[in-house]
């Protein structure tokens, strides 16, 4: 079973190396947004030795605060392309498995009735540029480590744009649970589940992303299929959470083959 972690935030790149290695864990997911393990500050030459000298493998999460592939500016699209077109070099250059993504978010508006988000007004937008932009993207590229993670919840111009790209091209997918445990519409997303290559692990109500650890809410993990042999990667990011969470989910799993 390959179970691996993203790190506890406190932890600096070597100490979240250490206790991957000292825990049995088969990998570390590298979450590019954390300023301790942006490609700023953490060199692709630090990762292989961190990889080499713990015997763990590692897994990118490219940004995805500083990205936005559905954004309404011609100007972070194009900025958010040429990010992960640099993380997908740095992948390279450290030997990543897998690099997962988010597609971005539409913005919703604080009225004087409360948050409101109008998802009409972007459906032919999100379906454009996924079957225009990211598809001339996706094909640019080599797709067999790239990874899209079911985020937000899907209406039918995104629906429609992510299936489109899961029939023309090879991307693959990063099935976060917690998500599909608490958005809409990520049914599409367990249906290519054949594409699954990774899969995001924490818990959470089935109300908003908590992030809690296996077993404190109820996600059900028994949707994973028996079969599948991929990645499963903790996203707790706490040490305590993280351990409490392995424990959970070698139970489960075991029960479940």
């Amino acid at each position: 079973m390959k179970l691996g972690i993203q790190p506890d935030i406190s932890h600096k790149p070597k100490e979240a190396f250490e206790f991957a290695s000292e825990h049995g864990f088969s990998h570390v997911e590298i979450l590019m947004d954390h300023p301790l393990y942006s490609m700023e500050n953490l060199s692709h030459t630090e990762l292989l030795e961190l990889k080499e000298s713990y015997g763990v493998e590692v897994l990118l999460h490219a940004p995805a605060t500083s990205t936005n592939f559905i954004s309404v500016s011609d100007t972070m699209r194009k900025a958010s392309y040429e990010e992960l077109r640099r993380v997908l070099h740095y992948a390279d250059r450290c030997d990543a498995r897998v690099v997962t993504f988010h597609i971005g978010w539409n913005p919703g508006f604080i009225t004087a009735k409360g948050f409101v988000f109008p998802e009409e007004l972007y459906e032919e937008h999100n379906y454009r540029v996924l079957t225009t932009e990211m598809f001339e993207f996706l094909k640019s590229v080599d797709c067999e480590n790239l990874a899209l993670e079911n985020t937000i919840s899907l209406g039918e111009g995104l629906r429609r744009g992510i299936e489109f790209l899961l029939e023309n091209t090879d991307i693959k997918i990063t099935f976060d649970i917690g998500h599909y445990n608490c958005r809409r519409g990520h049914e599409l997303f367990l249906e290519h589940f054949d594409r699954v290559v990774n899969v995001h692990l924490h818990d959470n109500h089935g109300e908003i992303d908590e992030h809690l650890a296996l077993g404190d809410g109820n996600v059900d993990l028994s949707i994973i299929p028996k079969d599948y042999d991929g990645y499963f990667t903790l996203e707790v990011r706490d040490e305590e959470a993280i351990l409490k969470s392995k424990e959970r989910f070698k139970m489960l799993r075991g029960s479940m083959e």
